[in-house]
């Protein structure tokens, strides 16, 4: 389920205040909030690192809509299990696909450079 869809859902219910506490709890996601913000300065990772640790931060999922993070990780997929206390934060497959094209142009490139310098090395020789 998309996160803006599980907000949607839980908000104003006694779902959220488990989820908001799941991320408040110390032995429940406090623990991995210390990783997240070590994890702030890595690219494109880092900002939904930081959303994360925001939303720790809001008392209502309505507060943390209405913030600068939400945009960040709503069209995550997300798996929350209030009773096994897990939290999963995934790419939806529209991510996957942007992430494909990305990761093809840079092979692309990369091909291309090879390519460049082998050429150049030849005519050198």
């Amino acid at each position: 389920m998309k996160f803006s869809e599980f907000c949607d859902s839980i908000e104003n219910t006694e779902q959220e205040q488990q989820f908001l506490q799941y991320l408040k709890d110390d032995d429940g996601f406090g623990q991995a909030k210390q990783h997240l913000e070590k994890a702030k300065k890595i690219p494109v990772v880092g900002k939904v690192c930081m959303a994360l640790v925001a939303l720790s931060d809001f008392d209502s999922i309505a507060e943390f809509k209405a913030s600068e993070y939400y945009p960040q990780i709503m069209d995550w997929d997300i798996t929350f299990d209030s009773e096994a206390k897990s939290l999963s934060l995934n790419l939806s497959d529209a991510q996957k696909k942007k992430a494909a094209k990305v990761f093809f142009v840079v092979a692309a490139v990369v091909a291309a450079l090879l390519i460049f310098l082998k050429v150049r090395r030849c005519k050198n020789n």
